[in-house]
């Protein structure tokens, strides 16, 4: 999923702007896809 506004990433506290590929944990925080583990992926 492509990010549409900039915010920061809850695992490495560094920025997402928006068309940067993210991902949400199941804790509901978004975080980098490269951040977050394979499991916690959005299609």
């Amino acid at each position: 999923m492509k990010a549409k506004f900039k915010t920061t990433c809850s695992e490495c506290n560094a920025e997402i702007s928006a068309g940067n590929e993210i991902a949400k944990t199941p804790s509901g925080k978004w975080v980098h896809k490269h951040c977050a583990p394979e499991s916690e992926e959005l299609p």
